[in-house]
């Protein structure tokens, strides 16, 4: 995957441009891509085909920009409107948004996909987006300069205006004469300093609808003549449909391998109803009574003793050396369990299969991915294939994968020329989820006599994201899942001797990109373990992880940022303590102290400090709206998430079951931002990892010691789902 850094504005600013001509009266433009022939078969294009982002200049003035990546709250679908906005000299009163349908167009630069994931909605788009809105906004100009024979120079573009002396013209006016001239090679950039947008709290294009009830997501989609349809689940992993009782009058059943939907034409509570009541019996896969929460922590723990085989994704010196020869040595295991996405929208789609063409309305983060579906499922071409995004009410990664996607459309297929919307109970959210993977790690440090950290040894035991999804990827025994190891190959710390080593689990949950995937464990995994050497070597647990940053100047100046706003040298008085964390993932850095107070059996969280830095801001607010979630998200999960299993059955089933922080629960949570200059890094992710191990690390101050299995507070497990 090409790298955010090697994408530099000036390379972007070289490519060619096109202009695709008056659609309804509008002026439409898109930056061009070069793609390699590996890369554009990866991303569904021909070889040597082309990747776009589009701006829109309407007639009445507002300027759309059509968001190629999808909304779920994280506020992507208002900042790339925003970066256009800067170059493009409109006001932002002007703008209006337009989530984008599935096209090769709209892939992601990062991904060559259209897919929103890996904090790169923002990133992944920044620089195509501002040389997109630079070059409109110069054709603009040349069109005036045009219309009134004077030289582009003299022309000066601002509110969505170009004037040159007395001379003026809208953007509306100018829009269908710049839409026929050459476009820029090279279009100037507005200067930092001079940015009038970027870096400012803009109001959010996409809260006005979600206040007055006009936004659309998936569960809200209405199609003429649709029909309703509800599923009825395997309630074991890895079962499969075996007998099916008949369609009740006036419905279709349809066998969808390990779930049976019903289609109704009347209403989603019919299906849901019909669904529950069809008599259906289930086939049990070898591996289904191993699904167990107690088998599976049992192997887990056998395999990070025999390690078959073991994986090596890092290694730096001789680390098992140096802790050998080190003053104090330290073995220390940690465990973190399967855990849902509990998105609030519940999965659903809404599918029509026809002879000729086929359409998906849905709340995904995988537009790409619902294209292959629909050809997989129909056999139709790509451009028969329409995919209509709609607002996620959540995804959290959830909502990359295709399952409910394939379902819809397996659906519709069974009832040619009918839209269909199929809906999942909440029941069939918490049971049928991929988890984020349980995981075990083993970790060996020591230390010297001056308390210094001398080499650090990591196994983990997990679940492969990647292997479940191409098993043939992890053929070389060497071959390693980077998602299983992030966090802990990826420490910002200098250690001279380090050695990272993984070994697969082959358990059978079903598992996928939970927010921050791997660093959400092994950040937590690391900095508790660096607390526990802090303490051996009688370190201050700030200035031990100071000493070992080196040359890393943004760790060090974020470590440093959150230990000063978190009054992290001042006393606290009794029953309560501070803990640390630092996290660099994503293309930003993220250092949080977590307050709590309480005792050693029960503990409450009084204050979280967070600084990020993120490299640069688009919009101030909503990046603390992401830490904020992130924060909130992170210690529900410390605190009380998990997915238990029995004989194969998921155990939660709702929110009931599911504890979440409440509102009186919701500690202060003070956010700094550090504007670094660096790249643009993510932010709807960075912020999670830190926020256990903080939390965790005040915690051992209180008296209980190392805290190294999470939740700090399991809930007790439903006995049957």
């Amino acid at each position: 995957m090409t790298s955010l850094e090697s994408i530099t504005e000036r390379q972007i600013s070289r490519k060619r441009f096109i202009t695709s001509g008056l659609v309804g009266g509008a002026f439409l433009l898109g930056l061009d891509f070069a793609v390699s022939p590996r890369k554009a078969a990866a991303a569904g294009l021909a070889a040597g085909g082309r990747v776009s982002v589009y701006v829109r200049i309407n007639p009445d003035e507002t300027v759309t920009i059509v968001a190629p990546n999808s909304e779920m709250g994280q506020g992507t679908s208002s900042a790339l409107p925003q970066i256009v906005a800067e170059e493009l000299m409109v006001d932002w009163s002007r703008v209006r948004m337009e989530l984008a349908g599935a096209s090769a167009a709209f892939a992601n630069p990062l991904f060559r996909a259209q897919v929103t994931g890996g904090s790169t909605g923002v990133r992944g788009y920044h620089n195509a987006l501002r040389v997109a809105g630079a070059a409109a906004r110069e054709m603009l100009v040349a069109a005036a300069a045009q219309r009134w024979s004077v030289s582009p120079s003299t022309c000066t573009a601002a509110n969505g205006v170009v004037t040159a002396g007395a001379l003026s013209a809208t953007y509306g006016e100018l829009a269908a004469a710049a839409a026929l001239l050459p476009p820029p090679t090279n279009p100037a950039l507005v200067e930092r300093s001079k940015f009038r947008l970027i870096g400012t709290a803009v109001p959010r294009l996409d809260i006005p609808e979600k206040v007055n009830g006009k936004a659309v997501y998936g569960i809200d989609v209405r199609v003429p003549g649709m029909a309703y349809a509800a599923v009825k689940m395997a309630p074991k992993v890895g079962q499969t449909v075996g007998t099916v009782g008949r369609a009740p009058s006036g419905m279709t059943v349809v066998n969808l391998g390990n779930a049976v939907a019903v289609v109704t034409p009347t209403t989603t509570w019919q299906a849901v109803k019909a669904a529950r009541s069809l008599p259906v019996t289930w086939v049990d896969a070898p591996t289904t009574a191993a699904t167990d929460t107690a088998l599976m922590a049992a192997n887990a723990a056998t395999l990070m003793e025999s390690g078959s085989p073991v994986r090596v994704a890092l290694t730096t010196g001789d680390a098992p050396g140096a802790i050998g020869a080190s003053a104090q040595k330290l073995t220390a295991t940690y465990s973190v369990p399967y855990l849902p996405h509990a998105t609030m929208e519940p999965m659903n789609a809404t599918a029509l299969v026809a002879a000729d063409r086929c359409e998906v309305w849905a709340p995904t983060q995988n537009q790409a991915g619902c294209v292959a579906t629909a050809m997989s499922v129909t056999g139709l071409p790509a451009d028969k294939v329409t995919v209509h995004t709609t607002f996620l009410g959540g995804g959290l990664g959830r909502k990359v994968e295709l399952d409910y996607v394939r379902q819809a459309l397996l659906t519709a297929k069974a009832v040619p020329g009918t839209p269909v919307k199929l809906t999942w109970s909440r029941e069939d959210d918490f049971t049928h989820d991929f988890y984020r993977p349980a995981a075990l790690c083993r970790l060996q440090g020591g230390v010297d006599a001056a308390g210094n950290v001398t080499g650090l040894v990591s196994r983990v035991v997990s679940p492969s994201i990647g292997y479940q999804r191409g098993p043939a990827r992890f053929a070389d025994p060497t071959a390693f899942d980077s998602s299983a190891v992030e966090g802990l190959n990826t420490l910002p710390y200098g250690l001279a001797n380090q050695r990272v080593e993984w070994v697969r689990d082959d358990a059978q949950v079903p598992v996928g990109y939970w927010r921050s995937v791997g660093n959400s464990h092994n950040v937590f995994f690391a900095e508790c373990f660096l607390d526990e050497l802090a303490a051996a070597g009688k370190r201050d647990p700030v200035e031990l992880r100071r000493s070992m940053l080196g040359s890393n100047l943004r760790a060090r100046t974020v470590l440093d940022t959150v230990a000063q706003k978190s009054g992290w040298s001042s006393p606290l008085g009794s029953g309560r303590a501070r803990g640390v964390a630092l996290c660099q993932c994503f293309g930003s850095i993220v250092g949080e102290v977590v307050e709590v107070s309480g005792s050693a059996s029960n503990v409450r969280v009084t204050k979280v400090t967070v600084v990020i830095d993120c490299g640069s801001t688009i919009n101030p607010d909503t990046v603390r709206a992401q830490v904020e979630s992130a924060v909130l998200q992170g210690l529900a999960a410390a605190l009380w998430g998990d997915m238990p299993f029995k004989a194969g059955q998921p155990l939660r089933t709702n929110f009931n079951q599911f504890r979440l922080g409440k509102l009186k629960e919701a500690p202060p949570i003070d956010i700094t931002i550090i504007e670094s200059g660096a790249p643009l890094g993510g932010v709807g992710e960075p912020a999670l990892p830190p926020v256990a191990p903080a939390l965790v690390n005040a915690w051992a101050k209180l008296g209980s010691g190392p805290r190294r299995t999470l939740p700090l507070f399991p809930q007790a497990v439903p006995a049957t789902a």
